[in-house]
Formats: C-alpha cells, structure tokens, sequence
C-alpha cells in the first residue's frame, strides 16, 4: 500500500513522503536532519519540516537520531498518536533497520538480550553500554550480506532503548560503520562537535554518518484497522559503500 503527495517548496530538506493519508504519513527521513531542534531552533528539523509541509501539529510516534537515515511514522492528529502510542507500548509496531557494520560475524542470525544503561566516566555523557543493572533491551540480528571486511546487516529492535543497535552491536564486537561513538574512538564525537567532519575523521570512522537505515516499518492503521508495511531502500552513500565493498570482495586478489 503506497500513496506519494507531492507538495513544491515546502523545505530546506528534502524529505521524500513514502505513504500519506488523513490521518498518518510516513516519511524517509534523510541523515543529518534531526527529529526535533528545540534546543537549537535555528537548526532545520523534520518537525519543522512537516509543519512546512502541511501538517499543523504533527505527532512523531517514534524517531531516529540525526545520522540515522530512514521511515519515519507520524500522527496527524492526537486521537490517532493516542493509537499509535499503544501500539509502540505494546509493541506491535514493528521496524527493522539496515545496518553496515565492521568485521564478519561468525553467526547468520542472533539474538542479543542485553541490558543497556549509561556508561560510567564517559567522554560523552550520552554513552550508553551493556550493564547488568541496566533496562531490558533485545534485538534480532541477521546477515543479509558478506562483503569485504565489512557485513550488511538486518537489525529488528524488540525494545526501544536509546541507542540499543549502536550498542549492541558494539557489544558484539562488530560496531556500526561511521559511528562516532560506538566506533573506534569516542572522541571523535567530540572533533565532530567542535569541526565537523575532518578529513582525519574520514580517514578512520570511512563514513561522515552512522550507516544506521530505518528500511521497513509495518504498523495497523489506526482508522481503517488493515496492517500496512512499507520500505524504503538504502540511501546512495550507504549503497555506494555496499556496491565498493562487495567488488572488493570478488576473488581478484587472495587478501580477500
């Protein structure tokens, strides 16, 4: 089920609408714009952009960090968020993320059940890692494809901690490309904060963002009551690292 609405000149950002209807619309987020910017008005944000856009006062029913690239559900209305809003309480919306990610696990599916809670003496202070004392948090992960020195794969989030894949991915030895946290380094969050992205950081985190995409999102429709799915695919930077790994990985030289 697809329905796009084209409206001109609404945005600075150029958010592509995947499913539009009287009472939700979903959108595909691109990286580098954040959700909300209340803390930086000036900032451009998708809230803003939606507002733009048509929708008066919209209703995120989840969000994405600001490098997170992908589907973004939104109410028009409160009765509708008040539906939706159960639906997440009782989990059955359900996202699964595309991710790129260092290394090659040795399993093809997995379940992590690990509790996540802020990390101790961290650089920044929103650092998250697995702790015994920390909140329940599960996520089913599964290869979709092999490259070289790098592996694609489909994380499904049964919990919704902040940050939960980053970390948990991290906790298996196997972090997110470009995360600037959960990366090699966490200081790089902090050069990222004070310059943006530099040439250095590039050098070693390979993307300026966390190749984190939100592809799939299936919800019931808080009107008509029918289960919708939508997707949306891999943006052109995370599909052009994928498509320079994955020749990379062709036996033309034995390294591989």
């Amino acid at each position: 089920m697809k329905q796009s609405v084209i409206r001109q000149d609404v945005s600075r950002a150029s958010v592509p609408v995947v499913f539009e209807d009287e009472a939700v619309l979903v959108v595909d987020k691109p990286a580098g714009l954040v959700c909300h910017s209340a803390s930086r008005p000036e900032h451009d944000s998708l809230a803003q952009w939606l507002r733009r856009y048509g929708v008066e006062t919209p209703r995120l029913v989840h969000r994405l960090d600001r490098e997170t690239s992908g589907l973004v559900l939104v109410a028009k209305n409160m009765p509708v968020a008040r539906v939706l809003a159960r639906q997440m309480h009782q989990r059955q919306i359900q996202r699964e993320y595309l991710a790129i990610v260092w290394g090659e696990p040795s399993f093809h599916r997995m379940v992590v059940d690990q509790p996540i809670g802020l990390a101790d003496h961290a650089l920044v202070y929103t650092r998250r890692v697995v702790r015994p004392d920390g909140q329940p948090a599960r996520t089913t992960i599964e290869v979709a494809e092999r490259l070289c020195g790098f592996t694609v794969v489909r994380l499904r989030p049964h919990t919704g901690r902040a940050h939960q894949l980053r970390v948990h991915m991290q906790w298996l030895g196997h972090p997110i490309v470009g995360d600037k946290i959960y990366g090699p380094d966490e200081r790089w969050y902090l050069e990222f904060i004070r310059n943006g992205v530099t040439p250095e950081m590039l050098e070693q985190l390979l993307l300026p963002r966390q190749a984190l995409h939100a592809s799939r999102l299936t919800f019931c429709h808080p009107v008509r009551q029918q289960p919708i799915t939508l997707e949306a695919p891999p943006p052109a930077d995370l599909s052009a690292f994928i498509a320079a790994h994955r020749q990379a990985r062709a036996p033309v030289s034995p390294v591989c």
